[in-house]
């Protein structure tokens, strides 16, 4: 793995006609050209991320830009997401390996309500219905979700758990590229974190968001098998309702081992 301290900046390339086909628009409302990176009205920063020739889809989910697809020759995946408060890139290849790079610290309370949001559509995508209540944040309460007559508190966590990671990436883009064992110590890191933090007897009714939105490669089945092989299921092993891996989109979204939701 590279040392934090070697931050190379993020390559940003014009957002190409292989991409959108719309206009592209500032936050602001002005126009941006192919050419632009800085609003010529608000001077805001557009961090964008031109498409490889390989099998894409570009999917809105406002106010986030998300650029995946599998390259058809290498098998290797890429994820890139583009929004507000960070940029990040995404890759595994078909032998495992996993590189993130990543500007900009879009982790923690930054990004809960964006994770709570994604889980809940993924549960929608595979017709589990879930309605809110009121979440308390002094109980540790991220979001309340009830399905049928089961209420669970869904918990946050971010992944990497490495607060150096952010950190670095708060200040300029940083790269890490790393094996698939070390991507399953991402994600156990994570767990283990979290349920250190959160009473035995309160487990049982929580659901572990794990949120992924600059680490979508961390739900391949490669690495969750491998996990649930060393590891088992976090419900068995701590309790949990369920944990889930919340990328970018419902599409990344997967739980880890089973449980409920």
């Amino acid at each position: 793995m590279r040392p934090l301290s070697e931050r190379p900046q993020l390559k940003r390339d014009p957002l190409g006609g292989n991409v959108s086909q719309g206009e592209r628009l500032c936050t602001c409302g002005a126009a941006l050209d192919a050419t632009t990176e800085s609003c010529p009205r608000c001077g805001r920063k557009h961090h964008v991320l031109k498409a490889d020739p390989v099998a894409i889809t570009v999917t809105g989910h406002a106010p986030a830009i998300i650029i995946d697809g599998k390259d058809p020759e290498t098998g290797n995946v890429r994820i890139r997401v583009n929004s507000p408060g960070a940029t990040s890139d995404a890759r595994v290849t078909t032998a495992g390996e996993i590189s993130l790079e990543v500007e900009g610290a879009e982790a923690g309370k930054k990004s809960e309500a964006w994770a709570i949001q994604t889980l809940r559509q993924a549960l929608k995508v595979q017709g589990i219905t879930v309605s809110t209540g009121t979440a308390t944040d002094e109980r540790g309460e991220d979001a309340m979700f009830f399905v049928g007559n089961a209420r669970y508190v869904v918990q946050v966590a971010t992944t990497p758990s490495v607060q150096d990671f952010w950190r670095a990436a708060n200040v300029a883009s940083v790269r890490t590229e790393v094996d698939l064992q070390r991507g399953v110590q991402w994600l156990r890191q994570t767990v283990e974190n979290k349920a250190s933090s959160i009473p035995s007897a309160q487990r049982f009714e929580t659901i572990l968001a794990i949120d992924a939105r600059h680490a979508g490669v961390l739900s391949d089945q490669r690495v969750t098998a491998s996990y649930c092989s060393q590891f088992g299921s976090p419900v068995h092993e701590f309790g949990f309702a369920s944990a889930w891996i919340v990328g970018p989109t419902p599409k990344y979204c997967v739980r880890l081992g089973d449980g409920r939701p």
